[in-house]
Order: C-alpha cells, then sequence, then structure tokens
C-alpha cells in the first residue's frame, strides 16, 4: 500500500466526493472511529466499492509509521469527541505486506509446514524493528544450541508474517527504504510484492493531478 495524510479536506477533491458525502450522517449517529471509503477513481469521478468502518490491513500498519502523536492520546480523544492535533510525517509512506505459503491460498490450505520456522535478518539494526510490524509471530528462546538466543518464529498457518513501512519526501526514495529493509528479512520461501508505488510514479500520479485529485 502506497499512503500520505492530508489535513486539507475543504480541497481535497476525493475525500469531497466521498466521506463529505457521509459527514452529516456520521455525526448524526455520532460515529467515533477509523472509517475508510475504498474506491476507484476515473476522469469521470469516484466510484464507492466498500466502507471500512474499522481500522484495516495493513494500512493500520503504515498508520503507526506515519503518526508521530501517541496512539494512546489520539484515541481517547476520538472516543471523548475531542479536538486533537494530530502529528504526523510529511511525505509518502509505503507498506510492504511479507508472506510465506499457504499464502494466497489460506481458505482451502488449512495446515502450513512454516508453522513453528525462525524468522532470520541480515544486517538489521536495533532502529529497523520500529519500521517492522509483526503479525502471526511470537518469540521463544532456544535452549538446545546452548547460547539461549530470542527467536520470533512463525506462530500460525495463515501465511501472513510480518509488514515492513517507511515514509519518504518522494514515492521512489520511500520504496528505496522499504525494499532496503525489506531485504533484511529471511524467511525461507518468503513472498512480497516488489512494485509497490511503481505505478503510481509512472502514471498514476499524472493522471489524478489531471482528474483534480492531487495538486
Amino acid at each position: 500500500t502506497l499512503a500520505w495524510y492530508d489535513n486539507e479536506e475543504n480541497t481535497n477533491k476525493l475525500f469531497q466526493d466521498t466521506l463529505e458525502r457521509l459527514k452529516s450522517h456520521l455525526k448524526k449517529i455520532d460515529f467515533r472511529g477509523d472509517f475508510a471509503i475504498n474506491c476507484i477513481v476515473n476522469e469521470t469521478g469516484a466510484y464507492v466499492l466498500e466502507a471500512t468502518c474499522r481500522f484495516g490491513s495493513p494500512i493500520v500498519h503504515l498508520q503507526s509509521e506515519i503518526q508521530e502523536s501517541p496512539w494512546g492520546e489520539f484515541l481517547l480523544a476520538v472516543a471523548q469527541g475531542k479536538t486533537y492535533d494530530l502529528k504526523w510525517k510529511k511525505g509518502y509512506g509505503i507498506v510492504v505486506c511479507v508472506t510465506v505459503p499457504p499464502f494466497p491460498f489460506t481458505k482451502t490450505l488449512k495446515e502450513s509446514v512454516f508453522y513453528g520456522i525462525n524468522i532470520y535478518f541480515k544486517n538489521l539494526i536495533e532502529a529497523d524493528l520500529k519500521h517492522i510490524h509483526f503479525e502471526e509471530v511470537s518469540l521463544r528462546v532456544n535452549t538446545e544450541d546452548g547460547f539461549g538466543k530470542a527467536r520470533y518464529y512463525i506462530s500460525d498457518n495463515r501465511g501472513y508474517v510480518l509488514y515492513t513501512t517507511a515514509v519518504a519526501e518522494t514515492v521512489k526514495e520511500a520504496q528505496e527504504k522499504v525494499y532496503s529493509l525489506t531485504e533484511k528479512v529471511v524467511i525461507p520461501k518468503m513472498m512480497y510484492r516488489n512494485d509497490i508505488g511503481s505505478r503510481f510514479i509512472k502514471e498514476q500520479e499524472s493522471l489524478l493531478k489531471k482528474w483534480g485529485y492531487l495538486h
């Protein structure tokens, strides 16, 4: 996923064409929380496909990367209906989902030979861990090798393992940061997309500007 934050609601065409139309209703029912609109846009407008009235994945991991304000303070203010000055990183963010089999056939294959497999890292520094978000992963200490070293391991059968995130001034820079980090993860048969943001750079950004969705 490629995403960024924007607080210019009055001039944001995508907001005006989607969430703005629900604003009065959401205020009427006193909705408080994360509300996402999934849609397709083209030269004639925005076409809504789905409303997600909760935190979604993998965007929530990228939100954790983009947001600088503490989640506890922010969500408390949302729950209490108070105005909150949310701080966030300016720029473009990318989140990469790292998986293993049986993904993407998680509904048909119930068992995974990857359950219990260790996750290794190469040239990882402690600061990198702030940009790695584990999903179906646990931590154990191996006493059999005599070293007693703690290891992360896959602790579920669905195939989702972790997410890597990065924010930078440009999409290209965000790509370089997030894929440099992802390459430090070592898991047998691991899979991830290596083109996130590329279509945006090549064609989608210019089209969105042409259609008025980007300034």
